[in-house]
């Protein structure tokens, strides 16, 4: 499939979701407002939740239940805390929805060099832009990255979120992203560890 061709020296697993475990509680009232998070335009869903709620999992499922969606994944561990090692990972993610998503700053980034945060924020956004059809990008993880640089080129992509990205953040602890401002703008969905307990039906199965 075009677009799905990995770099070389980058880690293809890491470009793709988890599988979902055959024998799991299907978390439907979870589904249903990720969802509605859809329906209702919101472009972040967020997932914060310590260690072992199920975070991935659970997001794992729902993607398995839309239809029509195009998916980025990007699973993050703390050597991707260094901007060119993450914006090669995020790029490579972003190009198995479109071929053409950052090639501009991709040819930058062979070159050894690293543009200031606007220019690679300015050139994703419009790329992203471009697209026809909605898509999400899931950044899973997130809480390793600490870099001030590239929380810079995140909180401008939130800043601007193009039309077609809904983005999806696995974490365990909130970004230092402008939470209160999406909730008050209505972009946002979230999940936390209230929501990932099992209810009591669910703890029977």
């Amino acid at each position: 499939e075009i677009g799905h061709v990995v770099k070389p020296g980058l880690l293809a697993t890491k470009l793709h979701r988890p599988s979902t475990p055959p024998r799991r509680v299907h978390r439907t009232n979870l589904i249903q407002r990720l969802n509605d998070g859809l329906d209702a335009g919101r472009q972040i869903t967020l997932v914060s939740a310590p260690a072992g709620f199920g975070k991935t999992t659970c997001i794992g499922e729902w993607l398995g239940t839309l239809e029509g969606w195009p998916v980025a994944w990007l699973s993050l561990e703390p050597a991707d805390d260094d901007p060119g090692r993450f914006f090669a990972y995020l790029i490579a993610a972003l190009q198995r929805v479109d071929v053409n998503v950052g090639r501009e700053i991709e040819g930058v980034l062979h070159s050894g060099q690293l543009p200031p945060s606007e220019v690679i924020s300015l050139s994703l956004i419009n790329d992203m832009l471009a697209l026809e059809s909605r898509f999400l990008l899931v950044l899973d993880d997130l809480q390793v990255i600490q870099d001030l640089f590239i929380l810079q080129v995140l909180e401008a992509l939130v800043a601007n979120l193009p039309r077609p990205l809904h983005l999806v953040l696995l974490t365990r602890e909130d970004p230092p992203l402008p939470l209160a401002r999406l909730r008050a703008s209505y972009q946002l969905t979230e999940i936390r560890a209230r929501d990932l307990r099992f209810t009591s039906d669910e703890a029977s199965r």
